[in-house]
């Protein structure tokens, strides 16, 4: 089996030579840049990747603005958002952008190679399959006239044909996990982003926009994921199980 490869994004010489040393210890493959515009470059030259290790603070082009092009057509590369800022607001604005997840400076390489190794597997874990394994049978989720794949992210409706980020996924996941349940806005940040639910933000409201305009007939007026005034919102539609 090739060694999985990373692309590692940071512009900090001592940081990044120790990162990319442990990294290789560990048996990856690194792909060193120290910009946003060499990391897209390389992305593109040198991919595909199995994770993406990106400091938000770069010159030129920062890191949010790089997570954000790349996930404007790759929805399967797992992006780790390395930040100095530790505010709550900060990070949920990295996870807005693409990040799958993050870790704030300074941190422990320890810790650090066990997240990558997490990621990994999951991002190999969603890349697409070879037609051999296209053959076998994948267990999929109905609701309403929308089709879901868990596995592949792919979704499918009267709207179109989409494949959801992994934070869009991770999103509709929790809501299939309690049909008919009112998860609140707190509960969503807590389940899904990991974070306390005392913090001003959004991002739940906006996620929620997202998801509703791949399988709501009319997202102004949502009949399957509606919103309970002052609670949260409320998966409202007949799960079922089908398999290919």
């Amino acid at each position: 089996m090739a060694p999985r490869q990373i692309l590692l994004v940071e512009d900090e010489p001592h940081l990044a030579f120790n990162m990319e040393l442990n990294l290789r210890e560990e048996g990856y493959e690194v792909v060193l840049a120290t910009d946003g515009e060499e990391a897209l470059t390389l992305y593109a030259q040198k991919g595909p990747f199995s994770l993406i290790i990106l400091d938000v603070m770069l010159p030129g082009k920062n890191g949010l603005e790089v997570a954000q092009e790349i996930r404007s057509h790759d929805k399967t590369t797992g992006i780790l958002m390395l930040t100095a800022r530790a505010a709550e607001s900060d990070i949920l604005i990295g996870l807005e952008k693409g990040a799958d997840d993050y870790m704030t400076k300074p941190f422990s390489l320890q810790e650090l190679l066990l997240r990558v190794k997490r990621m990994a597997d999951r991002s190999e874990l969603f890349k697409p399959r070879s037609s051999s394994a296209e053959k076998e049978k994948t267990e999929k989720i109905r609701f309403a006239d929308v089709i879901w794949d868990p596995k592949t992210f792919e979704l499918t409706s009267r709207q179109g044909h989409f494949v959801l980020t992994a934070l869009e996924a991770k999103v509709l996941r929790e809501f299939l996990l309690h049909p008919g349940d009112v998860l609140s806005r707190q509960h969503l940040l807590s389940q899904v982003w990991g974070l306390s639910g005392n913090v001003e933000t959004r991002t739940v409201d906006n996620f929620i926009m997202r998801l509703r305009k791949f399988f709501e007939a009319d997202p102004s007026k949502p009949q399957i994921l509606q919103s309970m005034r002052g609670r949260g919102y409320k998966f409202c539609a007949t799960i079922e199980k089908v398999e290919d």
